[in-house]
């Protein structure tokens, strides 16, 4: 049995599916992972799973006024939830007939729905929600009942949870709760202590308490206090006819429960540390030693194996939220021997977690819609999931938290065009954009991540940053192809020029995806052509110059030769040359090497930021029209 769909409707951060998005939301019987920025409705959805299904953990759950939706100034005065649970076995089929839904198809669900009102305070009367819990499609059977509840429950780990304080001994005890459950723990109530043979160790655990109970009850301390407590104070107590005895004991019933409630869970001390001493491990550790029991518990179980955990990589650090992710992939799949699977559904805000992840378990979460990352839900082709397992890191699953992103195809763009946004007045911090380098070859397989197949626009901009890669006529240093090939401008009609650019946007671009192809040839030659020729003649000459000093300036030398690139400049500028001629001549370092591209752009970053190149929209209107539209989508950015 696994859960196939959630419902909601005015439910927290979703609405009634008019004026703003419901939740509907279909899930894989494996890893379910939802990721998205902070206050997009990550959460919302794991406890929208928690107040229709209940958890293991008998936690009290109720609904409150802040549940449900606020659009504008209105409070909604009504919501309801809905769970499909599907693919139940016989067994569990056969415990909860009553409740099960015919489908067309022949099968059977359980469908369980919560429809909620919120009644408003009125006179001395408390406002108060009244909530009931049917079966059926839009709650159209029966109300649930116990059999269904032990059934359906969810186990839950909230995000800032004591792992330490969940395993220690105590009444309904975490700990006591997974041992009970536990495929070994059959038989282990039977008091097999043999009375007449105190001597003999039992088998079983209760029998064990009786064994442990006898013996320490008749251990001379015992005795003594226990006598002493009889004799010398509580006889004095008693009436003639009514006398007062007492026992100490380890426990007053001799139960299963009682004694699984005293057990208590945690890790050896670290190597070094004798074996018996108690050692404070850190949070990290003791956060996955609770994760690993509750997975036993789900592995064992015979109820819903669903495990809803937010933000696994508390307290972990990265290498570790991999080996988690990788374990929780596992457990998904049931690829141990005599395990079942478990349905998993967890939040996460960790790049690195993200980064080991399958992307096909992802469902990005903005603004209240949820948009499946899933094969077939997005433009993805199968090689580029592929591609992605492979290749996608930490910093690049930085996009998968953004709200806005930026792809480009190497370092000297993910370099420079922060620092162009911020001295333009559209800084990618301030707007929570992701420059992403994804390298020369992997545009578009990034490209497509954030499109859904059916068209619809996921509210997060990207754009994809790509040169033209024709080479303007005036840089007569590059050789012509011997084969003929088309390298030039001249090379080209308009036609064939405007037939380029289209097929590179035709690529990837669609829904909230822009492409935005250099206007002539590079990010640098454009800057350079269209209104940064100083910025860029400069920082290419401080590029050239750490190129021949082995990439190291003091800052003296930088001082000098930002003084000496300064002198050239107004001897090139006053040269009378075309535009074209000029940026041609600034870019040829970096053209035939001479210059490092990546250091070139640093350079050029650190130069920006003065303001001595143009700030705020006098630097935005400097820059070429396929950056500006780049910002634009980007940040809203409009010339004032």
């Amino acid at each position: 049995m696994h859960l196939q769909r959630i419902r909601a409707a005015n439910f927290r951060a979703f609405g009634d599916g008019a004026q703003s998005p419901a939740l509907d939301w279909e899930l894989s019987p494996g890893l379910n992972i939802l990721v998205g920025e902070n206050d997009s409705g990550k959460t919302s959805v794991i406890d929208a799973i928690r107040y229709v299904l209940w958890t293991t953990s008998y936690e009290f759950i109720r609904l409150f006024e802040s549940d449900f939706h606020i659009n504008g100034a209105g409070r909604a005065r009504s919501l309801f939830i809905e769970a499909t649970l599907v693919d139940l076995a016989p067994a569990q089929e056969a415990a909860v007939l009553e409740w099960l839904t015919h489908e067309e198809d022949g099968s059977r669900s359980l469908i369980i729905h919560l429809q909620a009102r919120w009644i408003a305070p009125k006179g001395n009367k408390r406002g108060r929600v009244e909530a009931v819990t049917c079966a059926g499609r839009n709650g159209a059977g029966q109300e649930i009942g116990t059999a269904v509840r032990e059934l359906i429950r969810a186990t839950y780990l909230r995000p800032l949870r004591d792992a330490e304080a969940e395993l220690r001994p105590g009444r309904q005890s975490r700990l006591s709760q997974i041992l009970a459950a536990h495929r070994s723990i059959d038989g282990q109530d039977q008091n097999d202590f043999d009375l007449a043979n105190p001597a003999i160790v039992p088998n079983n655990l209760v029998g064990l308490m009786a064994f442990a109970q006898h013996h320490l009850g008749n251990h001379q301390v015992i005795r003594d206090v226990q006598d002493d407590i009889n004799n010398n104070y509580l006889n004095k107590f008693a009436f003639a006819d009514d006398a007062l005895s007492s026992r100490i004991q380890i426990t007053p019933e001799l139960g299963l429960q009682p004694i699984l409630e005293r057990f208590e869970l945690g890790l050896l001390p670290a190597p070094g540390i004798d074996l018996n001493e108690r050692c404070v491990r850190g949070l990290g550790y003791n956060n996955a030693l609770f994760m690993a029991t509750e997975l036993v518990l789900l592995r064992d179980g015979e109820e819903l194996a669903l495990l809803l955990i937010e933000e696994p990589e508390a307290h972990l650090h990265p290498q570790l939220q991999e080996r988690v992710q990788q374990l929780l992939e596992r457990t998904s799949k049931a690829a141990d021997e005599g395990s079942r699977p478990v349905q998993i559904v967890m939040t996460t805000h960790s790049p690195s977690l993200a980064a080991g992840a399958d992307i096909a378990s992802m469902t990005l979460v903005s603004r209240a819609q949820l948009f499946s990352l899933a094969h077939g839900k997005t433009k993805l082709k199968k090689s580029d999931y592929d591609f992605l397992r492979r290749f996608i890191d930490a910093t690049k699953a930085n996009l998968f938290f953004a709200r806005g992103v930026v792809i480009v195809e190497g370092p000297a763009e993910a370099l420079l065009l922060p620092a162009l946004a911020t001295a333009s007045g559209c800084s990618f911090n301030e707007h929570g954009i992701s420059c992403v380098n994804v390298g020369g070859v992997g545009l578009y397989h990034y490209a497509r991540i954030l499109q859904p197949f059916d068209g619809a626009a996921i509210p997060i901009p990207v754009v994809c940053i790509t040169d033209r890669d024709v080479v303007p006529d005036e840089a007569d240093y590059i050789s012509r192809p011997a084969n003929g090939r088309k390298r030039f401008i001249s090379d080209y009609s308009a036609e064939e020029l405007t037939a380029l650019v289209q097929a590179k946007q035709d690529r990837a671009q669609g829904g909230s995806t822009l492409v935005c192809v250099s206007d002539e040839w590079t990010l640098e030659f454009d800057l350079a052509r269209y209104g940064c020729a100083e910025l860029m003649h400069n920082a290419i000459h401080l590029a050239k110059k750490a190129d021949s000093r082995g990439e190291r300036l003091t800052e003296e030398d930088e001082q000098a030769t930002i003084a000496e690139a300064k002198k050239l400049w107004a001897a090139l500028a006053g040269a009378g040359r075309s535009e074209a001629e000029l940026a041609s001549i600034i870019y040829q370092p970096l053209a035939e090497g001479d210059a490092s591209k990546a250091i070139a752009a640093q350079y050029a970053a650190h130069l920006v930021l003065t303001g001595e190149y143009g700030v705020g929209d006098d630097l935005y209107l400097r820059l070429p029209p396929y950056l500006q539209r780049a910002l634009h989508h980007l940040t809203g950015k409009v010339v004032k």
